[in-house]
């Protein structure tokens, strides 16, 4: 055993040496090219100055305060994941930095006078703890499992997501800053941060060490630790506070930093160090060095580009790989989603409950459809409107591409689900909305709005996504929660890239910004019924060959010889998924959860046949999107929230509550 830790402590030590080696290749190419060039083209009275605002008030704090971030978010990954025993669970995952992020976008964009009296980080680490509460919540009835806390925290980061971009569009004037924050940026104009972060280093550090021999004894598990006399909950509480204050504090002075604590808790926990001190010493040391190495790279590629990459941006693009490669190796057995759930088992119904039910729901959707045309919110509160040219010309369009778009994401969601052998699958959580969305955008970008139809880059996008999930999850034998979790991941590295396109401030990125918000308002009579038609006639072709798609539940040789390709009929539905994926990501934007949550009901009430499943979801996911499209323009007369983005935040919120069962 103690060669093993010899060992494990060179393996670390020479990790440490050669990232320490790199940096100060990186800074030293910085203090030749960089810095060493403005000065050679000043006046010889004026250098002493420019040196001192250059090196000692711009670039040295940089320096430092890559090493003190990065050291904090390291540190507080490696406790987060030793006190929920854990190895995904970092401030990215569990949404600890999302929260802080959201608190503090709120509080600057309604009670900007709050700062003046509570300091930011502690805004922040209230919003961090919130999240982190809801993740537990989402998971305690699980026992804490691994894969239910990583599931609904990154869940949370996606709802959250949304809720920041509604929050950005209410306020565009200040939507640069707030993406410029948000991307992440190291760049310091005095050592005034370096202080407040050493601060909060030095207690949290010093608070650990107290509590350093309670966290090597909980290594052992709850149960021996216990019987060893460590009060867990008491510890494990601190340990969440402190990890809180950390991320909380990180975020409020340099924005979101995400997965480099996980990258430097990867490394330290497949090295295999024993020791919790060595643990803590050696994540501090490498997660600093990451994030200095990797920010002194980004200066000499915007040197050379004039290119401006957000350290905290370009972290993601690190972190999602890392994400995708522990999900298949630091997760060998979890739970099975698809099984033992509450919201997967329920009795099915009888023909006369099915059709009663398909009855019901076709009531209260038409009765939502009048309710939206006839009754509006006007400053005089909400009133019966009347029935005029304006609900042709400005409701009716609407009202059916919001059915359009609930009816497409809800089929697609039973197809998933159907292909995956996954009750959570959907365009969401796979992250197919996502490349969609963001080959719709780089074509925008780099072609213009006119140069290509923009649904087939979204096809294309869209298509490929999906692809590349199946091809890595193929030896997996696609397990429900590592395919949830794939997609999961990839939407991460996908919205890491949209914020790559929105920080640098190009003009159309406001029509983008709308676009993936989802709204509906600029929908046309006759589009909209074109996307109706094209989505019941597919939902028809569906139910027609809905035997088929009912026969994908049996293994590949059974279906053979009942005289079906299955390879065949699976490829079809790909296709028709990734069409629907398109058309309604062009219509309300790569985010709902329309797609999950509607199958999801209608399993819950007791529809499991192909058939009654279409049907039922497409009446469900239709009344959630006319109700989402009432809602967006109605709760905040005049403002109005985009129809994808009220979406979301009804189906993300109706998730949660449904994760929370067992």
């Amino acid at each position: 055993m103690g060669g093993d830790t010899m060992s494990a402590l060179k393996k670390i030590i020479l990790i440490n040496l050669l990232l320490l080696l790199l940096s100060l290749i990186a800074i030293g190419w910085i203090i030749l090219h960089v810095i060493a060039q403005p000065l050679l083209q000043v006046d010889l009275a004026q250098v002493s100055t420019l040196k001192y605002l250059i090196v000692v008030d711009n670039w040295l704090p940089r320096f430092f305060m890559a090493i003190l971030v990065g050291g904090a978010l390291g540190i507080s990954t490696t406790i987060l994941q030793q006190v929920t025993h854990n190895p995904l669970a970092s401030d990215s995952t569990l949404a600890v930095s999302s929260g802080a992020y959201i608190a503090l976008l709120c509080a600057n964009l309604f009670m900007p006078s709050l700062l003046l009296w509570v300091s930011g980080a502690m805004i922040a680490l209230f919003g961090g703890l919130a999240s982190l509460l809801i993740v537990f919540m989402m998971s305690y009835r699980n026992q804490f499992l691994p894969v239910r806390m990583l599931l609904s925290g990154l869940v949370l980061n996606l709802y959250l997501g949304a809720l920041a971009t509604a929050l950005v569009i209410f306020h565009p004037e200040a939507s640069k800053n707030i993406f410029a924050w948000q991307a992440g940026s190291l760049i310091q104009d005095s050592w005034q941060d370096i202080i407040q972060i050493l601060i909060a280093t030095f207690v949290a550090i010093g608070i650990l060490c107290l509590l350093l021999r309670s966290l090597h004894v909980m290594q052992l598990g709850d149960t021996q630790a216990k019987s060893l006399g460590v009060p867990i909950v008491v510890v494990r509480g601190v340990c969440i506070l402190l990890v809180a204050y950390l991320c909380a504090t990180t975020l409020s002075l340099v924005g979101m930093i995400g997965f480099i604590g996980l990258a430097a808790a990867t490394m330290i926990n497949q090295i295999q160090l024993t020791k919790t001190w060595q643990k803590m010493v050696f994540s501090y040391l490498t997660a600093g060095l990451i994030l200095l190495l990797t920010d002194c790279l980004l200066a000499i590629i915007q040197f050379y580009s004039t290119f401006y990459l957000p350290v905290g941006t370009v972290s993601a693009f690190i972190g999602a790989p890392l994400l995708l490669y522990l999900i298949f190796k630091a997760l060998p057995t979890s739970i099975n989603l698809s099984k033992n759930n509450s919201y997967t088992h329920h009795s099915t119904l009888t023909a006369m409950q099915s059709k009663a039910y398909c009855i019901l729901a076709i009531i209260i959707g038409l009765i939502l459809v009048w309710f939206s045309l006839a009754i509006s919110n006007t400053p005089y509160g909400f009133m019966w409107t009347g029935w005029d040219n304006t609900l042709l010309v400005i409701k009716l369009p609407r009202i059916i591409t919001a059915i359009a778009a609930g009816i497409m994401l809800s089929i697609c969601g039973v197809l998933l689900q159907r292909m995956t052998h996954n009750p959570l699958a959907s365009p969401d959580l796979l992250g197919i909305s996502s490349g969609a969305a963001i080959a719709i955008i780089v074509t925008v970008m780099v072609f213009g709005y006119q140069v290509i139809p923009l649904w087939l880059p979204g096809l294309i996008g869209a298509l490929l996504t999906f692809l590349f999930i199946i091809a890595i999850n193929i030896k997996n034998k696609f397990q429900p929660e590592k395919v949830i979790l794939t997609g999961i991941a990839i939407a991460a590295l996908l919205t890491a890239l949209i914020q790559l396109f929105l920080v640098n401030g190009d003009p159309r990125i406001q029509f983008l910004l709308i676009w993936l918000s989802g709204s509906t308002y600029s929908s046309g009579l006759v589009s909209g019924i074109v996307m109706l038609m094209v989505a019941l006639f597919i939902l028809l072709l569906l139910l027609i060959f809905s035997r088929a798609i009912s026969l994908l539940q049996l293994p590949d040789n059974i279906t053979n010889a009942l005289g079906m390709n299955s390879n065949t009929v699976r490829f079809i539905l790909i296709v028709v998924s990734t069409i629907l994926i398109t058309l309604a990501t062009l219509q309300i934007g790569p985010l709902s959860f329309i797609g999950l949550l509607a199958p999801l009901i209608t399993r819950m009430i007791g529809y499991h046949f192909v058939k009654s499943q279409l049907l039922m979801s497409s009446l469900i996911g239709s009344i959630l999107m006319v109700s989402a499209d009432w809602l967006g323009r109605n709760i905040l007369f005049p403002y109005e929230i985009p129809t994808g983005i009220m979406a979301a935040l009804i189906g993300g919120s109706c998730f949660f509550y449904l994760m929370r069962r067992p």
